[in-house]
């Protein structure tokens, strides 16, 4: 029951900051240049994370399709099975997964340092709300960034397919794209689009709550740190299921 109560004691806290942030957000009282540090440091480290990853992939599901398509004769159809997979669930979950172990166990680091260090105190005493200072410019950062990470993920993981299809099967490069135009509708790509939002924002949700729930020394921000990513992936493949069956 203790882990229980935890987690919706977790999901409450997670919720009111949501709507608190959101209070913010919608009065405009938003530090662009605090956002704009925040975007910066969550995309530049993440890209190439982000692009390693989605390049294998796509190579190993060419791969695994290029033989088997081609004993069926159906080679042509590659593209848009690597397409229609990478767009609707290896690309935006693949990179919130990234997102999460990376951006979000440092920022529920970094919270939690500053929480044990009393400097979460130190803004109260001078006014400053600590959600608006540091969780409005992190869900903003996080909320944008995951979608232009998604779209850069799907793009690397379907052009390796493309060049092991040719390589292997000898798939040429339009046959693979018209495929791929044949698979994908327009409507997949906002629903990924969609899923990359509302992702970052659960990450960066997630990882500020977890940071300033830390108590006391170190061995707590690493506990929050390690929280956070389990957490964080938890709920990207349940709001992935909710989404998915919202939509399809």
């Amino acid at each position: 029951m203790g882990s229980l109560n935890e987690i919706v004691s977790y999901i409450g806290s997670s919720g009111i900051n949501l709507l608190e942030t959101l209070k913010f957000i919608a009065r405009g009282r938003v530090n662009i240049e605090n956002t704009a540090v925040q975007t910066v440091k969550a995309g530049i480290g993440s890209l190439f994370i982000v692009v390693t990853t989605q390049s294998f992939i796509g190579l190993a599901m060419s791969t695994q399709l290029a033989k088997e398509f081609e004993k069926l004769g159906a080679e042509a159809f590659i593209g848009g099975f690597i397409g229609l997979a990478t767009v609707r669930e290896l690309a935006p979950v693949i990179s919130a997964i990234v997102v999460a172990g990376r951006v979000g166990a440092a920022i529920s680091a970094e919270i939690g340092s500053m929480k044990v260090t009393e400097q979460i105190d130190a803004l109260r005493v001078f006014g400053i709300n600590p959600l608006r200072y540091l969780l409005v410019p992190r869900l903003i950062a996080a909320s944008m960034v995951n979608p232009l990470l998604t779209i850069i993920a799907a793009i690397v993981s379907i052009m390796a397919g493309m060049v092991l299809s040719n390589a292997s099967v000898d798939v040429s490069y339009s046959a693979y794209l018209n495929s791929v135009r044949q698979f994908v509708m327009v409507r997949d790509v906002f629903i990924m689009m969609f899923k990359a939002v509302v992702f970052g924002g659960a990450i960066a949700i997630i990882a500020t709550t977890t940071g300033l729930e830390v108590k006391n020394g170190a061995e707590s921000v690493g506990n929050a740190t390690t929280k956070t990513v389990v957490w964080s992936i938890m709920a990207i493949f349940t709001l992935n299921y909710i989404i998915t069956s919202m939509f399809f």
